[in-house]
């Protein structure tokens, strides 16, 4: 079988394939530096000098005149060591690193190459053919176990779409090197050395193609990562921005946004301020931390006893709104709001407290400012008849009024 390069040819080809790794190692190695939390990185670009050191190893062949059996040995041990670099590699980058199987492919590793040794020292420096069969053998069973290993990460991350890619590219390598055994079992005349394999040039070109591709894919599982813990910090600071971090309800700014976006609609809403009573004397009596501790249990009973599609917000201070927008015995409901405020408030210190309530309707296309007046005034009236009770104050009444059985949002 004739060879597609020529010795020269073979030789400026090795040459490039190494500086392209060299160059690839240097970008992973950089790309460490400035993210030191990844550090698949370092192996990664840990694995792209191995390979250059493999090719090296291989430029060096030819100004020794024979291939060395220092040389066959040390080429062959870094090609090998490639695949657990990168694998290791990847188990770091998916937090795998407790793998229970992590020693599986480094035992083939050393023991692939005890085989290539063995198989180096028992027959002569000229038979080549030996040499790649079980080279080839052992980066095939490498490869396996890695395309292994990425399926099971791509099954538990599969927001990492690319790694399907980087599973067919692993499977296109390993039918090359199943390839390149059933050619030198088939023909074992092929090569009398290393630079005269007709498949050497192919086997190398093909190699600057997966190399290139597969840099490609490990810097998409970098971005990705980037873009996903990206999205995850916007996540968490929108989350700060809309909700209060003591009750777990809703922020003033959000709570009035949905005011304005229910306030668009036809549907029926209402609107509800509550004041937790006496709740100064609280904070002067027992300290800030028994306040803090008043308004999480508050909190929490509201944002459990939300009626579906309701709304709950912290405006400032002890001051709470709800906005209600579904058919609801108003007078039932805050009835049972207070009983559970102050059987969940009963143990704590101050406890337990009682709430004021002032309510008003939500008319279409109506601001929160307006409504909101209205339902202040309705908690005036409910404070300064007593606390503990509930008043309505709608655009037709001159004068807030005590909540009634009759009071229904229909």
């Amino acid at each position: 079988m004739p060879s597609l390069f020529s010795s020269a040819q073979l030789l400026s080809l090795v040459l490039f394939v190494t500086l392209s790794h060299v160059g690839v190692a240097t970008i992973f190695a950089a790309m460490w530096h400035s993210h030191r939390h990844i550090r698949a990185l370092s192996y990664w670009s840990a694995g792209e000098l191995v390979i250059a050191g493999a090719f090296s190893c291989l430029l060096l062949r030819p100004l020794e005149g024979d291939a060395s059996l220092a040389n066959i040995l040390c080429t062959n041990l870094l090609l090998m060591t490639t695949i657990p670099l990168y694998e290791r590699g990847m188990r770091h980058f998916f937090r795998r690193e407790a793998d229970q199987l992590g020693w599986l492919l480094p035992a083939v590793t050393l023991g692939g190459f005890a085989l290539f040794a063995l198989t180096a020292l028992q027959h002569p420096l000229s038979d080549v053919h030996s040499r790649i069969i079980v080279l080839s053998g052992v980066l095939s069973l490498q490869i396996a176990l890695l395309i292994w290993q990425l399926w099971r990460y791509q099954r538990l991350a599969p927001v990492y779409r690319v790694l399907r890619f980087a599973i067919l590219l692993l499977g296109l390598q390993l039918l090359l090197q199943l390839l390149r055994i059933a050619k030198h079992l088939w023909y074992p005349e092929l090569a009398a050395n290393t630079f005269t394999d007709p498949l050497l040039g192919p086997v190398i070109l093909l190699s600057l193609l997966f190399t290139i591709a597969r840099s490609y894919l490990l810097l998409s599982l970098v971005h990705t990562r980037q873009q996903h813990a990206l999205m995850q910090a916007q996540r968490k600071l929108e989350l700060r921005a809309n909700q209060d971090e003591l009750t777990g309800l809703f922020s003033r700014h959000y709570f009035e946004q949905q005011v304005a976006q229910r306030g668009s609609t036809t549907s029926p809403c209402q609107l509800l301020l509550i004041d937790l009573d006496n709740f100064k004397q609280i904070n002067d009596r027992h300290g800030h931390p028994a306040g803090d501790d008043m308004l999480r249990a508050v909190g929490q009973v509201i944002a459990n006893t939300l009626p579906a599609e309701g709304v709950a917000g912290r405006l400032g201070g002890d001051e709470l709104a709800l906005l209600l927008a579904q058919p609801l015995d108003l007078t039932h409901y805050c009835h049972t709001l207070q009983q559970q405020i102050a059987e969940a408030t009963r143990e704590l210190a101050g406890g337990p407290i009682s709430l004021s309530i002032g309510l008003t309707s939500l008319h279409p296309d109506e601001g929160f400012e307006h409504a909101y007046l209205r339902a202040d005034r309705a908690l005036y009236a409910a404070k300064q008849a007593g606390r503990q009770r509930a008043c309505v104050q709608e655009p037709h009444h001159s004068e807030p009024q005590p909540l009634q059985p009759e009071h229904l949002l229909s």
